[in-house]
């Protein structure tokens, strides 16, 4: 019923091994719809703050997002040109992806076939899982607009 646990080792590698970028919101592909209210809550909470606090994750060859579509959209809402991110693969062992009602292992083939097609997923069907615990950080929002 799920992703195998990445090996002890593994983890111990990868513990301080998450690379920040900051890319255009022109690369990035929405893989999930999101809902509008969690939106707008989102682009005024990271208004509030003057910072961008949360990378998106991405896979890295084509931009799909794997966690992250609502902050995608607000991003976009408060007219963005950058924003953080990390780019991962789907075969790295950092990264598990599920089916968000069933908790099954979700057949990653179906995401690139879904996003290939022009599609994208209804709301919450994919959950993400990151070992170890993805990292916060602070990026002025000035410097994301240029």
């Amino acid at each position: 019923m799920g992703c195998p646990n990445a090996s002890f080792n593994a983890v111990l590698d990868s513990i301080n091994s998450y690379e920040i970028a900051l890319r255009p919101l022109s690369w990035f592909r929405q893989s999930e719809h999101v809902d509008p209210g969690n939106v707008k809550f989102l682009a005024e909470t990271i208004v509030r703050a003057g910072h961008w606090l949360e990378p998106i994750i991405v896979e890295k060859s084509c931009g799909i997002v794997m966690d992250g579509n609502h902050r995608l959209n607000a991003a976009l809402e408060l007219g963005l040109k950058r924003v953080p991110c990390i780019q991962l693969e789907y075969g790295d062992p950092r990264v598990c992806v599920r089916h968000w009602r069933t908790g099954y292992h979700f057949e990653v083939a179906h995401i690139f076939r879904t996003i290939a097609q022009g599609e994208i997923f209804p709301y919450k069907t994919t959950r993400h899982e990151f070992t170890p615990a993805l990292p916060v950080i602070s990026v002025p929002l000035g410097e994301l607009y240029a």
